[in-house]
């Protein structure tokens, strides 16, 4: 039975862990990634990697989570600690097993 949370999460930890192998390991092959801002887009599991390489280290915390058939919306704070926090959506569509499609937006939390 395919499991969009179990994806997401799986991404989410990867990007926790700075691993990008094992975030491309849970994107379809033509996975698009929008970077906030929408100005700019990165594409294919070697953009996922990238999104991975590029991360700086935060603390992420999900608070919440929703799960809409093939869709999950992740919700939390993301910290930078020392300087900023930002509660953060991310947006995760499936195919059911493996993720098509990312978004995630940041609003000031302080």
């Amino acid at each position: 039975m395919a499991d969009p949370l179990s994806a997401a999460k799986t991404f989410m930890a990867a990007l926790e862990a700075n691993d990008a192998e094992k975030a491309a390991a849970v994107c379809a092959e033509d996975i698009a990634i929008e970077l906030p801002g929408g100005d700019r887009q990165l594409e294919g599991r070697e953009g996922a990697k990238q999104l991975i390489r590029m991360a700086p280290p935060f603390v992420r915390v999900v608070r919440e989570e929703a799960v809409m058939g093939t869709t999950v919306i992740l919700r939390g704070l993301t910290r930078s600690p020392g300087h900023f926090a930002n509660y953060t959506t991310w947006t995760f569509e499936t195919d059911g097993d493996l993720i098509t499609h990312v978004t995630f937006a940041w609003r000031p939390a302080n």
